[in-house]
C-alpha cells in the first residue's frame, strides 16, 4: 500500500498554523514555523541527490532540528540512523559502517568526535553542521534558507525503511532495528489507543530524555493534536523543576534514574509542579521504595511504560491509579510490575521449548503486533532466531500473575548460575536498593571455581550517607528475606554506574571491574 508521509505529518501545521510547537531555549516556534522549516530541510536534501532510501545518520542533543530532522526525513522517504550522545567516536563509526549511513547530521557540541569520524570513514561523504559554529561544514540554516517551504509530496510504499535504530548494546554489540513506514503508523496508533487520558493540544510535553529514544515516539502523537513541546537540551534537575513551574508542563518522560535525582534534591518542596497530570517512565527498573517516594511528591501522576527497541512502548503500562500504596500485599505488590498488557498487542511467557508456563512462573517474554519491528539490518541468523515461529523473542525474563500483571525479572543474559541455581540480578538489586544508604546497585555474574558463577553486586551510596560496611549489606539482605544463595558474595562500592542515554545500566562494562 503506498503512503504520503507529508500528507499526514502536516495536519497539525493546517489545524494550529499559529500555535506555539516548540519552545527550545530561548525561541519558540509556531506549527507552521516547524513545518516550513522540515519542508525546507527535506528539498534541501532532496536538491543535494539525497533520494529515497538514503541513510543519513544524526548525532545531537536534544533541540528543535530534532523535530526538524524528523518531519523532513520522513516526507522526503530518507532513512534516519539517531547515534546516541553518549557514545564515542569509535562507537559512531561502528554505527555508520554497518549501517551504511553516507550523510551525517551533527550538532557543533560534537565537533571533536565528527572530526574523527571524517578521519577515519570516507563513506561518508557529507557533513552538515547545527549549531553556534559550523566551521568547516556544510552549515544547516544556509541549507534551509536556499529551499523551498513547500510541501514535498512523495508517494512511499508502508514497507520502506523509514528508520534504523540500534539498540543499547547492553549485553553486547549494538544492532540495528529496521522500522518501516507502516511500523511508525501502528506505533502511534498504539499510542493513541493505550493512552489513559486524552491527548489534547492543550497539554505541554517536557522533553528532557534523549529524542532519539523512546521520548520521540511519544512526540509524535503529541505533535500531531497540537500540544506544546518544551525541549531541554540536557538533564538539569533545578533547570526541569523551573521549566515544569514556569511553562506549566502537563507531562513529561524521565528514565528512572532522572527520578532518582530529582527526589535528591534538597529543594524539590520549594516548586509548584500542580500542572503535572503523568509522568512516564521505564526503559530501566525503578525501585518500588523509590517510586512510593516520587507518588508522594509529585501525585499520583506516573504511569510505567514497558518496551523495547525493537517494540516500542507501551507494551504493557501500570496506570496512576494502579500505582496503589497501601492495601492488600498482592495489589500493592504490583507497584513492581510493568502493569498489564496494551492493547492491540499479544503477549506470552514460555519456557526454554517455547512452550506457554501457567501465571507465576517464569520464562521468557514473547511478544506480538503490527508495530513491531520486522528484524536487524544486515543479521539474517539473528532476525530468524529472535522473531521464530512469527513471535518476537525479547530476551527478557518475567512471569505474569493471577491478574495478568507483567513482572519483567531479568535480561536473559544477565540471569545468574551459581550451584546449579537461577539467580535473577533484579531480585537482589531490589533487596540491596531498599538499604537506607543506597542509591542504586547493579548486580551480576562473575567466574567462581566452586559455584561455577557468584554474585557480585556494585553499590552507589547517598551523597548524605556513610558507606555501608559489606557484613551490614549481606545482613540486611537475610533480615529482608534474600535467600542466603541469592546473597552476594562480592560487594564493591563505586561512585557512579555505567549507563547509556536512557539510563540503562551497561552491565557489560562491570564485568572488568
Amino acid at each position: 500500500m503506498k503512503f504520503n508521509a507529508s500528507a499526514w505529518i502536516s495536519i497539525p501545521a493546517q489545524r494550529y498554523p499559529d500555535r506555539t510547537c516548540i519552545a527550545y531555549k530561548d525561541r519558540t516556534f509556531t506549527y507552521s514555523e516547524i513545518n516550513q522549516r522540515a519542508n525546507r530541510l527535506a528539498w534541501g536534501l532532496i536538491n543535494k541527490g539525497f533520494t529515497k532510501g538514503t541513510r543519513i545518520a544524526c548525532l545531537q542533543y536534544n533541540c528543535n532540528q530534532s523535530f526538524e530532522l524528523f518531519l523532513a526525513m520522513w516526507k522526503a522517504g530518507i532513512v534516519m540512523v539517531p547515534l546516541n550522545t553518549r557514545d564515542s567516536a569509535s562507537q559512531h563509526i561502528d554505527i555508520l559502517r554497518d549501517s551504511q549511513a553516507t550523510v551525517l547530521i551533527f550538532g557543533s557540541e560534537f565537533m571533536d568526535q565528527v572530526e574523527a569520524i571524517r578521519q577515519e570513514l570516507p563513506t561518508v561523504k557529507d557533513f552538515i553542521c547545527h549549531g553556534e559554529d559550523s566551521g568547516i561544514y556544510e552549515d544547516y540554516e544556509s541549507i534551509l534558507a536556499a529551499s523551498d517551504p513547500s510541501e514535498p509530496n512523495f508517494e512511499f510504499d508502508e514497507n520502506d525503511i523509514y528508520r534504523i535504530h540500534y539498540t543499547s548494546g547492553t549485553t553486547g554489540k549494538p544492532r540495528g532495528v529496521i522500522m518501516t513506514y507502516r511500523n511508525r503508523k501502528e506505533q502511534i496508533a498504539h499510542v493513541f489507543m493505550n493512552a489513559d487520558r486524552l491527548i489534547s493540544k492543550d497539554d505541554v510535553f517536557l522533553h528532557v530524555a534523549p529524542l532519539t529514544h523512546a521520548a520521540g515516539y511519544y512526540s509524535t502523537p503529541y505533535y500531531l493534536k497540537g500540544a506544546k513541546h518544551v525541549i531541554l537540551d540536557k538533564f538539569d534537575p533545578t533547570l526541569l523543576f523551573e521549566t515544569i513551574e514556569k511553562e506549566n508542563v502537563t507531562c513529561t518522560l524521565l528514565v528512572p534514574t532522572m527520578i532518582v535525582m530529582l527526589l535528591e534534591q534538597e529543594n524539590i518542596h520549594s516548586y509548584s509542579l500542580r500542572s503535572l497530570n503523568r509522568v512516564f517512565y521505564g526503559t530501566a527498573p525503578m525501585p518500588t521504595s523509590k517510586l512510593r517516594e516520587a507518588v508522594a511528591i509529585f501525585g499520583n501522576v506516573f504511569r510505567q511504560n514497558y518496551g523495547l527497541t525493537e517494540a516500542v512502548q507501551p507494551l504493557a503500562h501500570l496506570t496512576p491509579q494502579e500505582h496503589i500504596l497501601d492495601g492488600e500485599q498482592e495489589i500493592v505488590g504490583r507497584l513492581g510490575s510493568a502493569g498489564t498488557r496494551a492493547i492491540g498487542l499479544e503477549i506470552r511467557v514460555v519456557d526454554e521449548n517455547d512452550a506457554d508456563v501457567p501465571a507465576g512462573q517464569i520464562g521468557e517474554i514473547l511478544l506480538r503486533s503490527p508495530h513491531i519491528s520486522p528484524g536487524y539490518l544486515n543479521l539474517t541468523e539473528a532476525t530468524e532466531e529472535t522473531y521464530r515461529g512469527g513471535w518476537l523473542h525479547t530476551g527478557d525474563l518475567g512471569c505474569q500473575d493471577q491478574g495478568g500483571y507483567l513482572y519483567i525479572v531479568d535480561r536473559k543474559k544477565d540471569m545468574i548460575i551459581s550451584g546449579g541455581f537461577n539467580i535473577y540480578s533484579r531480585e537482589v538489586e531490589i533487596f540491596l536498593d531498599s538499604h537506607p544508604a543506597v542509591l542504586e546497585s547493579a548486580v551480576i555474574g562473575v567466574p567462581d571455581t566452586k559455584w561455577g558463577e557468584a554474585v557480585k553486586a556494585f553499590i552507589v551510596v547517598k551523597k548524605d550517607k556513610n558507606p555501608p560496611k559489606e557484613l551490614e549489606l549481606v545482613d540486611f539482605c537475610l533480615q529482608k528475606g534474600l535467600s542466603r544463595y541469592k546473597v552476594p558474595k562480592l560487594i564493591r562500592l563505586i561512585e557512579s554506574l555505567p549507563k547509556n542515554e536512557n539510563g540503562k545500566i551497561i552491565k557489560k562494562d562491570l564485568k572488568g571491574l
